[in-house]
């Protein structure tokens, strides 16, 4: 589909945001940090949490995984967050 060919061409630099909820991006990945191989979407951090966004290999969609070192409300603010990053990325893509 339209959406997995862009999801797997997607780069660090198509984020545009600076903060996920409130906190500083402190890195945007499409490959592991040690190996240089391809995580198959994209991963976002911040020092409180992180997203990821993949396609899935099952439906003509798209999964986020998202984790809070804070708390639930942290990680709805993050799951929202990302999800909107998302949209704005594939939008351009």
């Amino acid at each position: 589909s339209a959406q997995k060919a862009a999801l797997s061409k997607l780069s660090p630099e198509m984020v545009s945001a600076s903060t996920l909820a409130g906190d500083p991006i402190t890195a945007r990945l499409t490959a592991a940090p040690g190996n240089g191989a391809s995580i198959g979407g994209l991963k976002v951090m911040t020092d409180n949490g992180w997203f990821a966004a993949r396609p899935s290999g099952t439906e003509d969609a798209y999964k986020i995984y998202c984790e809070s070192f804070l708390g639930e409300e942290h990680r709805k603010q993050i799951e929202k967050e990302a999800l909107e990053i998302v949209s704005e990325v594939l939008k351009n893509a």
